[in-house]
């Protein structure tokens, strides 16, 4: 799956479609926006490296070390890139920084914006790194 851009008209279709109050009108902050939550949700992924997350889980969950190896190499190059997940983060977070400048409560800053600093929250925290659920590995 492809990171969300504001790079040219094709991907700001596509962020329109996908987040109806992206503004799409400036392409360079949307272009800045989307820049720093891709980094965002990279810097908090990269924690783990997805094997050592597969692993981790399967051990967790019961299975043998050679059934783990099996898990792995059947991934093998099959791995996506980019999960869906982290895209789909990006966006939320991308909507969390934009939502941060926008008008808080019945105060505006400077030129008419103003900014609350928001980290990734528990929820898009959650949408990189699932804590709960079924692995689908195999």
């Amino acid at each position: 799956m492809q990171w969300y851009s504001a790079s040219d008209q094709a991907s700001l279709d596509r962020i329109e479609d996908a987040w109806s109050d992206a503004p799409v009108d400036n392409p360079e902050l949307c272009e800045m926006l989307l820049d720093v939550a891709r980094g965002d949700v990279v810097f908090y992924a990269e924690a783990e490296d997805p094997n050592e997350q597969i692993t981790e889980l399967l051990t967790l969950l019961g299975y043998s070390d050679e059934a783990i190896a099996a898990a792995l190499a059947a991934l093998g190059e099959d791995v996506p890139e980019t999960p869906p997940r982290y895209v789909f983060a990006q966006l939320q977070q991308a909507k969390n920084l934009y939502n941060a400048g926008r008008i808080v409560g019945n105060q505006v800053g400077g030129d008419g914006f103003s900014f609350v600093p928001r980290p990734l929250s528990k929820e898009i925290q959650k949408i990189i790194r699932p804590q709960s659920g079924v692995a689908h590995v195999l």
